[in-house]
């Protein structure tokens, strides 16, 4: 494209975006031991008639994270999506719909949005011998001001959401099980003071053994 002074303004994000949260990153409410099982592969590990014992982790810290800017150039096109956004955020470049006079010439109400919008995580985790008594997993945004109470805002209720309990065939085989985000939380983030953390609970009864690996966030992102 042509040299230009202002910025490449892209409406649409990316849906393919994801980042790994090791097992090094999570914090035990209390007996797990982050563990060096070999190369490259730690994990907490929890041994049996433990529980319930949380492991949380932000999500989001060390995340560019943007609160959006206006437009900084002349034409301002319209869309049936979020304010603020040239068109819907399901937008395909192959059903592109159509535009009317109007929508060219209003203005956007709102900030263009930028940064990311969390779609699901994909929790990483073994469980050997037995069955275990609880494996739940919630996912929160805490919002701090100044001098403020801190807001808590609910992301993915507590809950198994989908989490198993049984254990595997194999001394080495590891689940990897989708949790996606209510389709009203897949939003961008664009709040500052925040961080998302996740939180997973379990509880082991005798003879069970669980390791969690890791927690990878898929997103949608737009930093162009």
């Amino acid at each position: 494209m042509p040299h230009t002074a202002s910025r490449y303004q892209q409406d649409l994000g990316f849906t393919d975006g994801y980042f790994y949260i090791s097992a090094a990153t999570f914090i035990a409410s209390a007996s797990a031991v982050l563990t060096r099982n070999a190369a490259s592969d730690f994990s907490y590990n929890l041994g049996s008639s433990l529980g319930p014992i949380t492991l949380s982790a932000p999500l989001s810290e060390g995340t560019l994270v943007r609160t959006g800017f206006g437009e900084d150039i002349q034409e301002q096109f319209g869309g049936t999506g979020i304010p603020g956004s040239a068109q819907p955020q399901v937008y395909r470049p192959d059903v592109i719909p159509a535009m009317s006079a109007i929508q060219q010439i209003t203005p956007r109400t709102a900030l263009k949005v930028k940064g990311f919008k969390p779609i699901s995580i994909e929790v990483i985790y073994q469980i050997t011998v037995a069955n275990l008594t609880t494996h739940n997993v919630r996912v929160d945004k805490i919002n701090h001001g100044n001098q403020a109470t801190d807001t808590i805002t609910s992301m993915i209720a507590d809950g198994a959401n989908g989490l198993s309990k049984t254990f595997g065939t194999a001394a080495t085989s590891k689940y990897v099980t989708l949790v996606p985000f209510p389709a009203g939380q897949q939003i961008y983030q664009i709040t500052d003071l925040a961080n998302i953390w996740a939180e997973i609970t379990v509880t082991t009864p005798a003879s069970s053994l669980y390791r969690l690996y890791a927690i990878v966030v898929d997103v949608e992102f737009n930093y162009n």
